[in-house]
């Protein structure tokens, strides 16, 4: 299954990965995001590690994955590889942060991959059609994210 977002952020490259690499920001933007404890305590880099806790609403039980940057591309792509939690052993959820410099600011896509994700055919087509022209409930994430970044000091 693949989900995808994108959003302008009128802020330099530079600027958005400095956010995007920084795995503790995610409780900053991502609601379904809880706790963030890295388990690499060098600087963010291809191979970095972070044990990150998501509960999807507030009823569910909350989930710890082991995350790891499988793609470190500065300013450019950033892939995170999650495994673990709730989810069977063979299941693997990608998030790839993709970054292009236009008219001053930066154009960021979010790409959701799960592999072997168990959701059954129905489920999936009944999900690929609301991400297609469903209209969010909520504030989306990303325009959360992008608030903050085009907020904070240069």
């Amino acid at each position: 299954m693949k989900l995808i977002n994108s959003i302008y952020i009128a802020r330099p490259a530079g600027a958005v990965w400095a956010f995007l690499e920084d795995p503790a920001n995610m409780l900053r933007w991502n609601p379904k995001v809880k706790h963030v404890s890295p388990s690499s305590f060098s600087e963010p880099q291809h191979g970095y590690r972070y044990a990150i806790t998501y509960q999807m609403h507030e009823r569910a039980r909350a989930a710890e994955f082991l995350a790891e940057f499988t793609h470190f591309e500065p300013f450019s792509k950033l892939v995170i590889r999650h495994t673990g939690g709730l989810a069977p052993h063979d299941r693997v959820i990608e998030e790839i942060y993709e970054l292009s410099e236009r008219e001053g600011g930066t154009f960021l896509t979010q790409t959701i991959l799960i592999e072997n994700s168990g959701i059954n055919l129905f489920f999936r087509f009944l999900i690929w059609i609301i991400q297609r022209w469903g209209k969010p409930a909520g504030k989306p994430y990303l325009e959360t994210l992008k608030e903050i970044v085009e907020s904070d000091p240069v």
